[in-house]
C-alpha cells in the first residue's frame, strides 16, 4: 500500500507539471483514482461523512462509499485521505476576471484557493473571445475556473464609466441590448444602479421573454420589491435592499433621483448605504426579507469589499503580502483610493448593518451567494484569496459554517441550475474538489488550509498550487 502510495504521489506531480503554469495542456491521470479514508463534507445536508473512498473517472465521479466496504483495486491510483476532509469545488459568484490581461493571473489564484468556478459580473472582452476561453478551459489547453459570464454592463449614464459599460438610456436601447447579448451567447444581462426605472423594466421584460437571467445592482430608480418582482435573479452588494429598509427611504430615494445620471457614486453610496443603514427600520425590513425569500432573489451580499474602507485603510490593509499578485498600476490605484478615502467610522457603522441585514435575511429564508468583486479596480480585492474572507464574512454575519460553505458550493450550482452536475461529493457530478487539513464545519476559516484541488479530474498538489501562485504573481510584475 506504501509503495503504491508512493507511485500515486510521484505519478501526480509528474501530471502537474505542466498543469502549474495557465495556457500550457494539462493531462488528466490515466485509470480511476482512488482517494480513501477521507472525511466527505455533505453540503446538502450540512454534515460530515467519516471514512469515505471517493473514485474518480475521468471527469466525473464515478463511485462515493465507505472505505471499509470498497477493495481498492492493486493497481490503482491512490490518494490517502486519512485525518482529511473533502469539499467540492468553490464558487465565487462575482468577480470581473475576464480580460484578456487579468486572465494569466487571476485563473492561477482561483485554482490554487479552490475556487473552481465564478460568475463574471462584467467585462469588455468580446463575447466571442470569451467563449474562445471557455473552450480552452473545457479542452485542457488552458487551466482555470468554470465560469459563466454576463458580457457588458447596462447602466443609464449617457458616458459609459469604463470600457466594460454600455450606456442604455432608453427602453428601446434596453430591448435591443438584451437582444443582440442573447444571440450572441451571454449567460445572462447585468444591470447597474443609473438605468432608468422604465429601462430597467424594459430590460427585465425583454430578458424575461427571452429567458435570459438578469441580475446586478437594484438601480436607485426601483424599489427593492418591484426588482423582485420583475424577476431580478440576483441582487449585488446589497444594493437596493438597505435603502428600502431605511425610515428615510422616500427622502433618500427622491435625492437621488435628483442627481439622475450625474448623481456622482460618492453620492449614490453615501446615500444609498450609509445614511440608509443609519436610518434602517426593523420593522419595514421584516416584510420587504418576506417577500424576497418568496420570491427566491438571491443575495450576493460582497462583504469583502467593505474591509478596506471600515478599516480606514490601515496598515493591515495596505500592506497585505497578497498585493504582490497585483499589478503595481492597479496598485497605485489603491494607494490613491486609500489616501482620498475619509470617514472610517461611518463606514463601520454601515459595514455593521449590512452584515446585520445578510444574518437576518438568511434567518428570514431569503438565499445568500458568496461573491467577492474581485477586480484589479476594486481595492485590496484578491482573486480566490477573497472568497475565503467572505465565507469568514458570512459566518461574523450571522450563518453557521456549513451555511457559508454552502453559499459557495451548492447553492451557486442550484442558482445556475448545475446541480445535476455540481455543489456536492455524488456519483456523476464533475470532480472538482478540495482536499483540506482541517475541518470546515468546526471553523470556516479551515477553508484555507489546502491540501489538494482536484479540477475536472485533474490532480494538483501543493507543490503544483504553490507553483500556480508564483505563476500568478511572475503574470503581473511588469504591468
Amino acid at each position: 500500500m506504501l509503495f503504491r502510495l508512493f507511485l500515486a504521489l510521484v505519478t501526480f506531480t509528474m501530471s502537474v507539471a505542466a498543469q502549474g503554469r495557465p495556457g500550457v495542456a494539462t493531462q488528466a491521470l490515466t485509470g480511476p483514482i482512488y482517494l480513501t479514508h477521507v472525511t466527505l463534507i455533505d453540503t446538502v445536508a450540512g454534515r460530515e461523512l467519516p471514512d469515505r473512498t471517493v473514485v474518480i473517472s475521468g471527469d466525473r465521479i464515478s463511485e462515493v462509499t465507505g472505505s471499509n466496504r470498497k477493495k481498492v483495486p492493486s493497481d490503482a491510483q491512490v490518494l490517502e485521505g486519512k485525518g482529511k476532509y473533502l469539499i467540492p469545488g468553490l464558487w465565487d459568484m462575482h468577480v470581473h476576471a475576464l480580460f484578456a490581461e487579468r486572465l494569466d493571473s487571476m485563473f492561477p489564484m482561483f485554482v490554487a484557493n479552490g475556487v473552481l468556478g465564478i460568475r463574471d459580473m462584467g467585462t469588455s472582452m468580446p463575447l466571442a473571445d470569451i467563449e474562445r476561453v471557455r473552450q480552452e478551459i473545457a479542452s485542457g489547453s488552458r487551466l482555470g475556473p468554470r465560469f459563466v459570464a454576463a458580457g457588458p454592463l447596462l447602466d443609464g449614464r449617457p458616458k459609459p464609466l469604463r470600457p466594460n459599460f454600455l450606456a442604455i438610456t432608453t427602453p428601446e436601447q434596453g430591448w435591443a441590448t438584451v437582444d443582440s447579448l442573447k444571440a450572441d451567447g451571454s449567460d445572462f444581462i447585468k444591470v447597474y444602479s443609473w438605468l432608468s426605472r422604465d429601462t430597467f423594466l424594459a430590460i427585465a421584460g425583454e430578458a424575461n421573454k427571452l429567458k435570459i437571467p438578469f441580475a446586478g445592482h437594484v438601480p436607485f430608480s426601483v424599489p427593492v420589491l418591484e426588482a423582485s418582482d420583475a424577476g431580478m435573479k440576483s441582487m449585488e452588494h446589497l444594493h437596493g435592499v438597505v435603502l428600502s429598509c431605511s425610515a428615510r427611504e422616500d427622502e433618500l430615494r427622491s435625492e437621488m433621483l435628483k442627481g439622475g445620471a450625474n448623481l456622482p457614486g460618492s453620492d449614490r453610496l453615501r446615500l444609498e448605504m450609509d445614511e440608509a443603514a443609519a436610518s434602517y427600520d426593523d420593522r419595514k425590513a421584516v416584510p420587504i426579507f418576506a417577500h424576497l425569500a418568496k420570491n427566491k432573489t438571491w443575495q450576493v451580499p460582497t462583504l469583502v469589499v467593505r474591509v478596506p474602507y471600515v478599516r480606514s485603510f490601515d496598515t493591515r490593509v495596505t500592506t497585505d503580502p497578497r498585493l504582490k499578485y497585483i499589478p503595481p498600476s492597479a496598485q497605485q490605484r489603491w494607494t490613491e483610493e486609500a489616501k482620498s478615502s475619509t470617514d472610517g467610522a461611518t463606514k463601520a457603522k454601515t459595514f455593521e448593518k449590512q452584515s446585520q441585514i445578510v444574518g437576518a435575511m438568511q434567518r428570514a429564508g431569503v438565499p445568500i451567494l458568496a461573491g467577492t468583486d474581485a477586480a484589479w479596480y476594486q481595492p485590496y480585492t484578491y482573486a480566490g484569496f477573497s472568497l475565503h474572507d467572505e465565507l469568514g464574512l458570512l459566518v461574523r454575519a450571522g450563518l453557521t459554517p456549513a451555511q457559508a460553505l454552502q453559499s459557495a458550493t451548492i447553492d451557486p450550482a442550484r442558482f445556475l441550475g448545475r446541480d445535476k452536475d455540481l455543489g456536492s461529493i455524488e456519483e456523476g457530478k464533475f470532480a472538482d474538489l478540495v482536499l483540506l487539513d482541517a475541518d470546515p464545519l468546526s471553523d470556516i476559516s479551515n477553508t484555507q488550509k489546502i491540501k489538494t484541488v482536484i479540477l475536472n479530474g485533474r490532480v494538483l498538489d501543493r507543490k503544483a498550487l504553490d507553483s500556480l501562485l508564483t505563476d500568478a504573481e511572475n503574470a503581473v510584475k511588469n504591468r
